[in-house]
């Protein structure tokens, strides 16, 4: 039972039509629910990576070494000439 899909669905009645069809959107969500339970794993490992580096005593905190503030500039108006 070598047949490719497409000889198989061209062959297949309705009711197996709907089966290869449903077939297949069940393994494309499958596929993509594992890829994202794979991707939220590999995020979640990280976090935790990251996380357990902050709590290493041999590190110092951040600190700020310097603070300024930039002027602010006023909203622009529309020119009152233009109308």
């Amino acid at each position: 039972m070598s047949d490719s899909w497409p000889d198989r669905f061209e062959r297949a009645g309705l009711l197996q039509r709907v089966g290869l069809l449903g077939g297949g959107a069940v393994r494309l969500l499958a596929n993509a629910i594992d890829k994202g339970l794979d991707r939220a794993a590999t995020i979640a490992a990280d976090s935790k990576q990251a996380f357990e580096r902050e709590l290493d005593p041999n590190m110092s905190d951040a600190r700020v070494l310097e603070e300024w503030e930039e002027p602010r500039r006023p909203p622009s108006r529309p020119d009152a000439s233009s109308k």
